[in-house]
C-alpha cells in the first residue's frame, strides 16, 4: 500500500506545504505567505487545514507530516525553544504535538536546515554518505551535521548555527549575543546591507538603478565591471570559504553540500568559494574536501519534512485517524 506523506516548509517570508509519497515525488504543493500569521494558533490552524485541503484534492490520506523551522527545535519534543524572527510568537510552542492534534497523526518538527539536510541525505546530493555539513546562503546563513550517518544537534539543540560564528569579533553585536558574525556579512541580508551603506556613503554603482537588488543582482553586475559589485561579490565568496575552511580544520567531513537560491542559479559562485577553500585548507590534497551543490532546489525543505515524516511512521499511536 502506498505511503503518502506532508512536509512543511516554514520561512521568514513563506510557508511551503507539499505532499509526496515515499519516492520523493512531490504530486501537490502550495505556498503561504508567513506575514498572514499574527498568533500560533491561527498559523497551526492554516498549515493543518492547507495539509488536509490537499489531502482531499489529491484523494490520498496522510500518515505523517514533518516540519523544518528556523531557530533551535528541541527534536524530542518538537518544541521551538529560540526563534527570533517575524515568527517570534511560535517560541515555546511544542510544534509537533499542537499541531499533531489538529490533524490526528504524527508530527515531526527539526530546525530548517536540519531537514533540507535529512532530505537531501534521502532523495539528494547527501545519499551514500556518512559525514556531511551542509551550509545554506540565503537572507542568513544556516548549518546543519551528520556524522556517521547520524544528525548532530547538540546538548541545547544549537549545533549548525554556523552563521552565528564570529568572523569580526569587534564588528556588531547581533541578537545571537556574538559580534561581526559571518550571517552580517556574508549572507543575502548581510552583503545588501553592506550595498546600501556604500552607496549611501557616496560610491558609484550600476545597482542604485535597481530598487531591490538581490544577490543575483550583484554578481551579474559583477560580472558585467562594476567595481562596488566586485568588491562585494570577491568579500563574500572569500568569507564564505573562511567559513567552509574553518569547519573542514574542525570536522574533517567527507561532503559539504552548499545550496540557496544563488548556487542554484550561478554555479560558478560555488566554484569560486572552492577555490578558497582549496586555497585555505593546503594541508589537504584539493580532492579530499568534497564540495557540492544542494540538488533538491526549492523543493529541499518540503522533501525534508517528508524525509523527517518518513522516520515517524514508526511512532503512529493506534487510534488516530490520518487527516
Amino acid at each position: 500500500m502506498a505511503i503518502f506523506l506532508a512536509g512543511v516548509d516554514v520561512g521568514g517570508t513563506r510557508i511551503k506545504i507539499g505532499l509526496s509519497d515515499q519516492s520523493g515525488r512531490l504530486f501537490s504543493s502550495r505556498m503561504l505567505e508567513t506575514h498572514d500569521y499574527h498568533d500560533a494558533e491561527s498559523f497551526l490552524q492554516r498549515i493543518a487545514s492547507e495539509i488536509k485541503t490537499q489531502s482531499l484534492d489529491a484523494g490520498v490520506s496522510i500518515q505523517a507530516v514533518g516540519v523544518g523551522c528556523p531557530g533551535r527545535i528541541d527534536f524530542n519534543s518538537g518544541t521551538i525553544v529560540w526563534l527570533k524572527t517575524k515568527l517570534e510568537f511560535l517560541e515555546g510552542i511544542p510544534l509537533s504535538a499542537a499541531l499533531a492534534d489538529h490533524l490526528g497523526c504524527p508530527v515531526v518538527c527539526d530546525n530548517d536546515v536540519n531537514t533540507i539536510l535529512a532530505g537531501e541525505m534521502r532523495f539528494g546530493a547527501g545519499r551514500g554518505h556518512q559525514d556531511i555539513i551542509a551550509i545554506t546562503v540565503g537572507t542568513g546563513i544556516g548549518g546543519a551535521l551528520v556524522i556517521a550517518g547520524r544528525m548532530v544537534r547538540g546538548h541545547n539543540w544549537a549545533t549548525g548555527h554556523f552563521g552565528y560564528m564570529s568572523i569580526d569579533p569587534s564588528g556588531p553585536r547581533h541578537v545571537s549575543g556574538n559580534t561581526g558574525i559571518f550571517e552580517e556579512h556574508s549572507s543575502h541580508s548581510g552583503v545588501l546591507r553592506q550595498l546600501r551603506e556604500a552607496l549611501k556613503a557616496g560610491a558609484i554603482s550600476s545597482l542604485s538603478r535597481i530598487e531591490e537588488p538581490g544577490l543575483r543582482e550583484l554578481f551579474d553586475a559583477a560580472q558585467a565591471g562594476d567595481n562596488l559589485a566586485r568588491h562585494l561579490a570577491d568579500r563574500m565568496t572569500c568569507e564564505l570559504g573562511v567559513l567552509i575552511a574553518n569547519l573542514i580544520y574542525a570536522l574533517d567531513p567527507e561532503l559539504i553540500l552548499v545550496g540557496g537560491g544563488l548556487i542554484a542559479h550561478r554555479p560558478d559562485v560555488l566554484d569560486t568559494i572552492t577555490r578558497e577553500v582549496a586555497l585555505r585548507v593546503a594541508f589537504l590534497p584539493p580532492e579530499a574536501s568534497d564540495i557540492r551543490p544542494m540538488t533538491l532546489g526549492d523543493a529541499a525543505g518540503v522533501l525534508g519534512g517528508v524525509a523527517l515524516a518518513m522516520d515517524a511512521i514508526s511512532q503512529t499511536k493506534p487510534g488516530r485517524k490520518p487527516a
